[in-house]
């Protein structure tokens, strides 16, 4: 009986189960108008199939796969990329930001003047880029301290191999550009650019014509201009082309130098260039300058990074103090209210006048103090002491009217100077037991050295630098080819803004005038990276935001020419040219650093200019004959081996030489390196092969299968023999 109960009351719950909510949901539809129904109809179908959560699922997963990659292979993001496509693209492009604003274009640009020049025997490269948009700059250039010129003007048009710049070669072919720099022996190169992995792709697989339509057009501008070279710069040029490229710059290279065997081809490399699409070992036969660009250290492969652009590591920037100085035509009045240390002066006066001043100031030291011990005779140590000094009011001596008047009307030339000393606490300075001594810096510029705020020391030995990137391309192309290897280095900063909320972003390349206007208004603060060799200059807008721009001087340039030249390069190249408007430091600097300085030759036992060892050509040569004569090279061979040929031929119809040449072990493996050596010359003629070992594995088997058959075949005719 409960067993009955129980049955029924299961079946029950069943019935109430299925049919429940079908009963109580019928009072609820007559309620429920059509477009609630479409509505819930609507939602249970996206219930049973949710394309939004397959949306977002997918979503994710595509994110999280550009993450692995950004991470473990350096891909980076679309924003990422973005960035870096932008900082590339804004090399050549003015700089257009609301910063710019605060910053006077003086109405006319001046000119360094010097009877110094690079002399043709010291064998360095300087080089300086002219972008075609800064128009008729280039009267303002000294060609004096240039060895070469790249007139930035020919953009590839991939599709035909013309240009797209036609106002820019023109200006090359017609204006007097080319004869202005030649007036000082300053040679000028056409700079060729492909820009971009879609152009490369489009112009390497496109018709044999397009290539040799580029060639025969800058061969032809070269003709009716005048120019002596040109300057090839091939960016973000895709791997899978390296043979491609390399088969068209030897093209170019031997037509270019059988028109004019005297002219000069530059190519830029980029900063790294780990997957090899630039194949040196092939190249450099057909290159005579390779151009690193050192100024690009701020683009990374997978993102932008906010520092200095052109780092060059100091690893003992911690330890050393450092002593900034400079040379002022300043009158001794104006010395004594400056809040500089004087280190030494030269008078520009006679030495009658000298006397009189050291005198005069004497007396008025010993009408206030009679015992004060100092050095009488050295103008420096007067004038410290009267900056000391005080009056018995407690007034400055220097600021006694008739004292005044006498420095006033007094000019010289004063070196002054402050310091900068690592901090006494430092753990790198601990362990001396004696104080480092400091660095020495010479600023030229005015008003930066009145407006240097602090040195920064920090040193991060992993950081990627300049001489980091030329043991990379040592190592590439051999240590007796560093010769060939130049630096570009830069006449602007890169601009970073940081907002009120903390977020930053890239903002473009600022000229070196437009840096150094904003320091001389006092609009902007500037600190020393003494680590990597780099100036930051920081401001501030109305909004709270904070621009700061990473810079190179004078002083940083100054130490990367030593590096260069130290390190036995090419020399160095300036981007761009123009963007000191109105400020001669630069130019100065390049005087100092490649003409005025001396370093010991041991082999004169004498102070030498600065100059760098010529590179050995002989291979370059031997490549370049090779090439030229090789139709009569060809020729020659060609009627050779037929000769040969057809006097084995001959030869081996008698059985007695047959038995000779293959029954010998001896001739065998002759012939074995005989196949090999033709198969060899073959496919490197004809450019079948161009990697090495599988050539040579190639051409081995090959010549033991033939050697093999030939053996075979004297084998058998020997046994049949009685």
């Amino acid at each position: 009986m409960q067993l009955t109960r129980f049955i029924v009351f299961v079946v029950w719950l069943f019935v109430f189960a299925i049919a429940g909510p079908t009963m109580y949901a019928q009072p609820w539809e007559s309620i429920l108008d059509s477009s609630d129904m479409i509505r819930l109809e609507n939602r249970a179908k996206l219930q049973a199939n949710d394309p939004m959560q397959q949306r977002v699922d997918r979503e994710i997963d595509e994110y999280r796969l550009l993450m692995l990659g950004h991470k473990w292979w350096n891909i980076p993001t679309d924003l990422e990329q973005q960035r870096i496509d932008f900082a590339k693209r804004a090399k050549f492009e003015p700089y257009n930001d609301s910063l710019i604003a605060k910053v006077p274009r003086p109405r006319f640009n001046r000119f360094y003047p010097t009877e110094n020049k690079i002399k043709k025997d010291q064998n360095i490269f300087i080089m300086g880029w002219h972008p075609y948009w800064e128009g008729d700059a280039y009267k303002s250039y000294n060609y004096k301290l240039m060895t070469h010129m790249s007139y930035i003007g020919y953009e590839v048009n991939p599709f035909t191999g013309g240009y797209k710049t036609y106002e820019a070669v023109y200006e090359f072919e017609h204006s007097d550009v080319i004869q202005t720099a030649h007036m000082d022996s300053c040679q000028v190169l056409l700079n060729v650019s492909l820009r971009g992995e879609e152009e490369h792709e489009i112009f390497f697989t496109s018709e044999e014509s397009v290539k040799k339509n580029l060639i025969d057009s800058l061969r032809m501008i070269l003709y009716r201009s005048g120019a002596d070279g040109l300057d090839l710069h091939f960016e973000d040029l895709p791997p899978e082309y390296s043979w491609e490229f390399v088969k068209f710059v030897r093209e170019l290279s031997f037509l270019i130098r059988e028109d004019d065997n005297s002219r000069t081809i530059t190519m830029t490399l980029p900063l790294r260039d780990p997957l090899y699409a630039f194949d040196l070992e092939k190249l450099k036969p057909w290159i005579d300058i390779f151009v690193i660009s050192t100024s690009d250290f701020h683009i990374k492969e997978d993102r932008l990074v906010e520092g200095p652009i052109a780092p060059l590591l100091d690893l003992d920037a911690s330890i050393r103090g450092s002593l900034f100085y400079q040379e002022k035509y300043i009158t001794l009045l104006d010395m004594m209210q400056s809040q500089y240390n004087v280190s030494d002066i030269e008078l520009m006066h006679d030495a009658d006048y000298i006397e009189m001043l050291r005198d005069s100031l004497n007396y008025f030291i010993d009408r206030y103090y009679e015992n004060i011990e100092y050095q009488r005779y050295n103008l420096v140590s007067v004038l410290e002491t009267l900056r000391m000094t005080r009056t018995e009011d407690g007034e400055p001596l220097w600021q006694q009217s008739r004292i005044q008047a006498l420095l006033n009307r007094t000019e010289g030339i004063a070196k002054v100077y402050f310091i900068r000393d690592a901090k006494i606490d430092d753990p790198a300075t601990q362990f001396f037991l004696f104080k480092p001594k400091r660095d020495s810096f010479s600023v030229y510029e005015d008003g930066l050295f009145g407006n240097m705020n602090r040195v920064q020391s920090v040193v991060d030995t992993q950081l990627f630098d300049i001489n980091a990137a030329v043991a990379e391309y040592t190592d590439r192309l051999g240590d007796q080819h560093r010769s060939s290897l130049v630096l570009t280095l830069p006449y602007h900063g890169a601009v970073w803004y940081r907002n009120y909320d903390g977020v930053r972003d890239f903002k473009g390349y600022m000229k070196f005038s437009h840096i150094m206007g904003l320091i001389e208004q006092n609009q902007a603060s500037v600190d020393y990276d003494k680590a990597t060799q780099t100036l930051i200059a920081t401001t501030r807008d109305s909004l709270g935001g904070i621009y700061k721009v990473y810079f190179d001087n004078a002083t940083t340039l100054g130490h990367k020419y030593r590096f260069a030249s130290n390190n036995n390069l090419a020399g160095i190249g300036v981007w761009p040219l123009g963007a000191d408007y109105n400020h001669t430091s630069l130019w100065k600097s390049l005087e100092e650093n490649f003409v005025n300085r001396r370093v010991w030759d041991a082999d004169l036992g004498m102070p030498t200019q600065v100059s760098v060892e010529k590179g050995n050509k002989i291979h370059y040569t031997i490549q370049y004959l090779l090439k030229r004569y090789s139709p009569l090279t060809f020729a020659t061979i060609f009627f050779v081996a037929i000769f040969i040929c057809v006097s084995f031929g001959f030869s081996v119809l008698d059985w007695k030489v047959r038995d000779i040449l293959f029954y010998t072990g001896s001739f065998r493996i002759f012939y074995v390196i005989l196949f090999t050596v033709i198969l060899l010359l073959i496919g490197n003629w004809l450019d079948i092969f161009q990697h090495k070992s599988i050539t040579f594995a190639l051409g081995t088997f090959l010549g033991f299968l033939l050697t093999w058959v030939a053996s075979s075949m004297v084998d058998r005719d020997h046994s049949k023999l009685p």
